[in-house]
């Protein structure tokens, strides 16, 4: 009987992990790799700014911050598309806490708020008014990741002040904080948009952006952005990067992220098939070894314990 029922434990232990290594290649994939729909972060970059002053008509240079603010709406989200809210500020940084100021503070020097839906595979944005309304500017590209598994090419990605998609091609590759980063670049040049609400200029950009290939995850991003008036007259130069901490908190939170996806795409089948299999196997063989033994007539393990009846008594 022990026999048997560690036979039966073992069978039933190999085929739990035969199974969960099937269940992690099969079904895994397409559910661990997706953008998750209960985001809530806020990215900080800080830098420098030359920007004119309305009432000198002269560039000044002052010290900035900006703050990206992405939130999941996890009511118009789905299993396939996350819906987010964008909340991007530049503000000159003159001590006060680093959060996104009132469009009547005069330190602000520009303020967007975005709306829009991405597959939550390919990171791809989509127009659909199932998500968002049918007025809303329509979304191309990639915004605020890129895909799982990104790889070594161009990707269209959104850029706000064009309204439109450009060229984001892959440049080098490198590390941010110890992780290794692939690095597109960004490079707009002579575009003419409205520079100031209701003013036609030209704007220039050049930026790179350091992607996590393995979770799509933006590490850091810098930018050097100029705007013209049609004139020629320089109204703003923009330098920014990613603060030291925000880099380090997307790179662990990266790790964290793919050391999940790894042990449930590569561990957990490895240890499923090389664990599982055997065990299994042993199982059987314990279960097959206990009936070939009570096929030849061996006395059980319980019956040979059994105390003998005592001399002189009577069996009933």
């Amino acid at each position: 009987m022990k026999r048997k029922w560690f036979g039966s434990v073992l069978v039933a232990l190999g085929a739990f992990l035969v199974v969960a290594a099937v269940v992690a290649q099969v079904w895994a994939p397409d559910n661990v790799k997706r953008t998750p729909i209960d985001v809530n972060d806020t990215t900080y970059l800080d830098g420098q700014a030359d920007h004119l002053n309305a009432e000198t008509g002269k560039l000044e240079s002052d010290p900035v911050y900006a703050l990206q603010i992405n939130q999941t709406d996890s009511n118009k989200s789905d299993g396939e598309v996350a819906v987010f809210v964008q909340n991007t500020c530049v503000v000159i940084d003159t001590g006060q806490d680093r959060v996104c100021v009132s469009a009547k503070d005069p330190n602000l020097l520009t303020h967007e708020v975005d709306v829009f839906a991405a597959d939550r595979h390919s990171a791809m944005m989509l127009n659909d008014e199932k998500y968002v309304p049918d007025e809303t500017v329509k979304h191309y590209g990639l915004n605020n990741k890129w895909p799982f598994a990104s790889q070594k090419t161009t990707y269209p990605y959104w850029d706000g002040t064009l309204g439109k998609a450009v060229d984001a091609t892959y440049e080098r590759t490198t590390e941010v904080k110890g992780t290794e980063a692939y690095v597109y670049r960004v490079d707009i040049k002579d575009a003419r948009v409205e520079v100031l609400d209701g003013v036609q200029g030209v704007y220039d950009d050049v930026k790179e952006i350091f992607i996590d290939p393995r979770t799509g995850a933006i590490l850091n991003t810098t930018e050097n952005q100029q705007r013209y008036l049609e004139d020629g007259t320089k109204i703003l130069d923009l330098r920014l990067e990613f603060t030291d901490g925000t880099q380090q908190a997307k790179v662990d939170e990266s790790n964290t992220k793919w050391d999940q996806i790894d042990i449930v795409l590569n561990v957990l089948p490895i240890v499923g098939y090389a664990v599982g299999i055997p065990v299994f196997l042993i199982g059987l063989a314990l279960l097959f070894m206990g009936r070939r033994s009570r096929g030849r007539g061996e006395t059980p393990a319980e019956e040979m314990e059994q105390p003998p009846t005592p001399a002189g008594t009577a069996s009933r």
